[in-house]
């Protein structure tokens, strides 16, 4: 059975709405939403990881059902996925340094420079993560629907 449509639209979900609350965080300043926003960014990457691991077992399933020609789709679909991770995991990491109460007695912190900065790294790691999550989502309906992406340059012979 495959897992991976069951499971890859949970994390999906997650850090696209863990996103715009860091996003609106940013203005409103509440503890709750940050704290609220880590905790679904915190089970998003978990469970993003379980659906990038589940994808290998769709892959090899996709090329013997369509064929090797959606192979280039499913891995630039791949390279997204895991780039998705790679945002959103730093961007819990600067979170967790920068944003909760274990650093905030860290005078550096609470620099007016330091938060600025810091506010326009996570509200930068937000689009660009929400940018590869709508990417890699493209990508696997490309695969699913077997259709060529318009992200692929296709070659065509005369």
């Amino acid at each position: 059975m495959l897992l991976h449509p069951l499971v890859v639209h949970f994390p999906i979900a997650l850090l696209f709405v863990a996103a715009i609350i860091e996003v609106v965080n940013v203005f409103a300043k509440r503890e709750t939403l940050n704290k609220f926003g880590t905790f679904l960014m915190i089970i998003g990457i978990v469970t993003g990881v379980g659906s990038y691991l589940s994808g290998e077992n769709a892959e090899h399933f996709a090329e013997n059902t369509w064929g090797k020609s959606v192979h280039d789709t499913i891995e630039l679909h791949e390279f997204y996925a895991g780039l998705s991770l790679l945002l959103f995991s730093i961007l819990l990491v600067l979170k967790l340094i920068f944003k909760h109460a274990i650093f905030k007695r860290i005078h550096w912190s609470k620099g007016s420079i330091m938060k600025g900065v810091s506010s326009i790294l996570i509200v930068l790691l937000c689009i660009f993560g929400i940018t590869a999550l709508v990417i890699t989502g493209h990508l696997g309906g490309q695969v699913v629907y077997n259709q060529p992406s318009p992200l692929i340059e296709v070659d065509f012979q005369d």
